[in-house]
């Protein structure tokens, strides 16, 4: 009983001894012996052993936080609206996630109402916790995973290098490449891990900037191919605003609309947002997208008569 006595007391005694250093207290060792009633020795080595992972540095005998790290009393406002924005981001992550989200927060802000909202349509990812933990394991320390992957048409066991977690409009998936070494994008729900194994794998340059570049989860490892689109200026200021992707350039802008140009690896990147954006969006070129989307309209059409 005693030991688990001695832990709790030493934990509490850390957490508050970290707590005053991020408000940016500077701590004398002679003066917490006296303060926490143990010895000298003993909060030596609370900073050495117990809290060496922290930034925190000794000076003119005192413990003190590195500058970066300290939290201010009294957070601006900027700090306050951006603490505000990602609790409720995290609203629409589900309730674990929101939960732990606002008892990290409430530790650096000194108010429970926010005045924000967001809608963020994202799915509840809650019970996949420990998995994402597993993941983003393997994936820091570049290890090949075994997972068992339900796709459209069946269910199979099978060797993947994982290697970012990625959210594409609302839905979790897990990019890594099969044992083909093709770039793939994995529903995480319908991964279940089954182990982590001790083979490690290597990432090439260009599979990152094929995922910095992607559009959406149709994305494949082909050459890239420029879409020029015609927006209808009625709606031109979100696409300034919200750009479809970092290859978007602006080619031409007047009083009637806005002409932008969009590297994509697949046209299924390309015609979802051409149907969510009508009648105020045309395909210059590639003209199969444009006709794509015309059949599609046109078929639409027909069965909603």
């Amino acid at each position: 009983m005693g030991m688990q006595h001695d832990y709790d007391k030493i934990l509490t005694r850390l957490t508050v001894i970290l707590s005053r250093l991020y408000q940016a207290e500077q701590l004398k060792p002679s003066d917490l012996a006296k303060e926490f009633n143990v010895s000298e020795r003993t909060i030596q080595r609370d900073f050495k052993d117990r809290l060496m992972n922290f930034p925190i540095y000794y000076e003119n005998k005192h413990w003190k936080m590195q500058k970066d790290f300290k939290i201010e009393k009294n957070i601006s406002v900027e700090d306050a609206i951006t603490l505000d924005i990602l609790e409720n981001l995290s609203m629409n992550l589900g309730d674990k996630f929101h939960s732990r989200t606002s008892a990290i927060l409430r530790k650096l802000k000194n108010r429970q109402y926010s005045p924000i909202f967001t809608k963020l349509n994202m799915e509840d990812i809650s019970n996949e916790f420990e998995s994402m933990i597993s993941f983003e394991d393997a994936i820091t320390q570049k290890y090949q995973i075994e997972v068992k992957y339900i796709s459209r048409y069946k269910e199979e066991v099978i060797v993947i290098n994982p290697i970012k977690i990625v959210n594409f409009e609302g839905l979790w998936y897990l990019i890594a490449t099969d044992s083909n070494n093709i770039l793939k994008s994995y529903y995480i729900k319908n991964i279940t891990l089954l182990n982590k194994l001790d083979t490690k794998f290597e990432i090439s340059k260009k599979v990152e900037s094929i995922l910095n570049n992607a559009i959406s989860v149709w994305f494949t490892e082909d050459e890239p191919f420029e879409v020029i689109l015609e927006i209808d200026n009625y709606v031109a200021k979100y696409f300034k605003s919200k750009p479809i992707s970092n290859t978007q350039k602006i080619l031409k802008e007047d009083e009637q609309k806005l002409t932008i140009s969009v590297m994509a690896t697949n046209d299924m990147e390309i015609i979802p947002i051409v149907k969510s954006w009508m009648p105020f969006i045309k395909v210059i070129s590639p003209s199969r997208i444009h006709e794509s989307v015309r059949e599609e309209a046109m078929k639409f059409l027909k069965y909603n008569n």
